[in-house]
């Protein structure tokens, strides 16, 4: 095995069981610390908003968490006390989603650093209102690829005097509006030419919606602007899809919220001569001669 190897990889999914058998830490709630491990595993996800938790991802890439605590008001103790202090302590923290479909199953989002925490007014778990503690968290390391992370964490790049046309750069809620209404417009489309449509978006295998018609088969990427330009963010692993697939097709539905969608449409051939790709953010990582010196 890999000693360089990272413990979690972004993106990827994990049993909840499987971690506390390996590393301990308690088994319910949003926050596990368990005891002999480097790092704190904090958990998100709509159960949470139940209990009064409104975690959610700002356009300039903080995640904000609510601290544990399900009635009366939030102290800085056990699990928030953790987060709070992990720097001190010398404990990442690990952020993982719970998998809407199975909840048994969570989602590795990535490494974050408390940077700031106070207290708002929130409902605990029986509506009564109390001192909710709300942590700022940001995200260091890799970010998940394929998800509203990296949108989120972009938008700070993005100059505010002249807003962006296309897609990606908007915050996270509207991104997910923008991606669900062009997987429809392009469902609906290709179902109306006799096309039949199998959404394979949970299965990770590289594209959307796997398309069949007679003999013939698409694999079809799904990309979603809210204004009229074709311009979206795309990951490294797409872009290998895109070039090497041939049978994949690059699917751009701009103004997707909009009464009037567009859809452009890119085979191979054509999404290497006519998509150019401009990068906007890498992963950086020490060279393996540096790390053998150390």
């Amino acid at each position: 095995m890999d000693a360089n190897a990272p413990l979690f990889v972004p993106g990827q999914l994990y049993r909840r069981r499987t971690l506390h058998e390996r590393f301990g830490g308690q088994r319910q709630g949003g926050i596990s610390t368990p005891a002999k491990a480097s790092f704190v595993i904090l958990i998100t996800g709509d159960s949470g908003k139940q209990h009064g938790y409104t975690d959610q991802w700002t356009d300039d890439g903080i995640f904000v968490y609510t601290g544990e605590g399900q009635r009366g008001d939030m102290t800085l103790t056990k699990g928030n006390r953790a987060i709070r202090d992990h720097k001190e302590k010398g404990k990442s923290l690990y952020l993982f989603e719970q998998d809407k479909k199975d909840k048994r199953f969570l989602r590795f989002l990535g490494d974050m650093e408390c940077i700031d925490q106070s207290y708002q007014l929130a409902p605990d778990t029986e509506g009564k209102p109390r001192k909710a503690i709300v942590f700022k968290l940001r995200p260091v390391g890799a970010l998940v690829p394929d998800s509203a992370v990296v949108s989120a964490a972009l938008a700070a790049e993005v100059s505010e005097t002249k807003p962006p046309r296309g897609g990606g750069f908007g915050s996270v809620e509207m991104n997910r509006k923008v991606e669900k209404a062009a997987i429809s417009f392009v469902t609906d489309h290709y179902e109306r030419n006799g096309w039949k449509v199998t959404s394979v978006e949970a299965e990770k295998v590289g594209y959307d919606l796997r398309c069949e018609k007679e003999e013939w088969h698409e694999h079809v990427e799904v990309k979603g602007t809210q204004g009229d330009d074709v311009c979206f963010i795309i990951t490294a692993g797409e872009v290998r899809n895109a070039m090497i697939d041939r049978y994949h097709v690059t699917c751009v539905v701009t103004s997707a919220l909009l009464a009037e969608p567009r859809l452009f449409a890119y085979s191979k051939e054509k999404f290497i001569s006519d998509i150019e790709l401009e990068p906007i953010a890498f992963r950086a990582r020490l060279r393996a001669q540096q790390e053998n010196q150390t």
